[in-house]
């Protein structure tokens, strides 16, 4: 069918339509809005419409179409008064949150592993015996391991330069001899051993 000969019979069936878009929507501004939408569907769906078939029939299935895809939409969006907008909450930027909370779990692996296990703890908010208990350790102990690592975590993510191989909070460059040092093993004498 051409296209200025479909135009024409689509126009002829707006008063049908609007009919048709009123009983669905119940209001008349409602209405308009799905009688634009519909004609505007059936105008770009054109190819699809096979002549000899009625076309108010075509028109009347893309409406209640758009009709329940807007009401199924619908369900997910509320209505809000103008000045509700204005007491929402507003969300600030949280790029800076993402590289603090990457800096803390870089510094989470720097602890001494028991002041990250009691670090971690605490922070789950579990109570200072229970999770004295779960470590096997005092609570005082716990007490102690929970402060030095809260201190050697701000040290490392607020103070640039932290030494990483001190077991103290300080700000002093580790020296040689404070450095852990394995002793050199002991050489083997391979003399006599047969080897397959």
């Amino acid at each position: 069918m051409p296209d200025d000969e479909f135009g024409a019979e689509l126009i002829e069936q707006v008063v049908t339509l609007r009919a048709y878009a009123r009983r669905l929507a119940g209001s008349a501004a409602d209405a308009d809005d799905l009688l634009q939408d519909t004609m505007l569907r059936c105008w770009t769906a054109r190819a699809s419409f096979t002549p000899g078939t009625s076309l108010i029939a075509w028109g009347r299935t893309i409406m209640r179409n758009r009709f329940l895809t807007g009401r199924r939409r619908a369900r997910f969006q509320a209505d809000m008064p103008g000045d509700a907008i204005d007491r929402m909450l507003s969300v600030t930027e949280n790029q800076e949150n993402v590289v603090d909370l990457r800096d803390v779990g870089w510094a989470l692996t720097e602890l001494a592993p028991d002041q990250r296990e009691a670090v971690l703890l605490a922070g789950e908010g579990v109570s200072m015996g229970d999770a004295a208990d779960r470590l096997g350790i005092p609570e005082g102990t716990f007490k102690s391991r929970v402060a030095r690592g809260r201190t050697r975590l701000r040290l490392l993510t607020e103070e640039p330069g932290t030494p990483l191989f001190s077991d103290r909070p300080t700000l002093e460059q580790p020296t040689p001899d404070r450095v852990r040092m394995e002793p050199p093993r002991p050489k083997r004498d391979w003399t006599g051993v047969m080897i397959g």
